[in-house]
């Protein structure tokens, strides 16, 4: 005997795109889309969340809203503990509609360009990469990167 409706179980498991663990698998298949990547599963404990022409990528998301109650907007700090990928690219997602790609700003940079420290904050981010690209320019702007940044 099968389950007869299987998206019902996708959307019972992961129909929050606010909550942080379901936000960041989204902001990996934002990335993958935008680059036409097209693996049909993620692979939840993979080395890297992406490899593109040789490239390999790790791919960080943070957001101001929470699935939670919050007095003010989350402080936005980035992971960077790993750093085994040759470039990185931060996902912040703006406002309440995750799949309003609108609302999402990207920063793309070579691993060995990174501070050598744990976590990255946003002020800090913009600094290092100035102002973030949207989801339209993000694929010609990991290609480009894609050139210099192989470790």
């Amino acid at each position: 005997m099968l389950v007869e409706n299987l998206n019902s179980f996708y959307q019972w498991n992961s129909g929050h795109l606010l909550e942080n663990r379901t936000r960041g698998a989204f902001a990996e298949w934002l990335v993958h889309r935008s680059l036409g990547l097209s693996g049909e599963f993620r692979e939840e404990w993979a080395p890297v969340d992406a490899t593109y022409n040789g490239t390999t990528i790790e791919i960080k998301s943070a957001a101001y809203e929470q699935s939670w109650p919050q007095e003010k907007p989350s402080s936005i700090v980035f992971s960077m503990r790993q750093k085994v990928s040759d470039l990185y690219v931060f996902c912040l997602m703006r406002g309440h509609t995750p799949e309003d790609l609108n609302h999402w700003d990207f920063w793309v940079v070579p691993t060995e360009k990174l501070p050598n420290q744990q976590t990255i904050s946003l002020n800090p981010l913009k600094a290092l990469l100035g102002d973030p690209v949207s989801f339209a320019e993000l694929k010609p702007v990991i290609e480009a990167q894609c050139a210099t940044a192989r470790r």
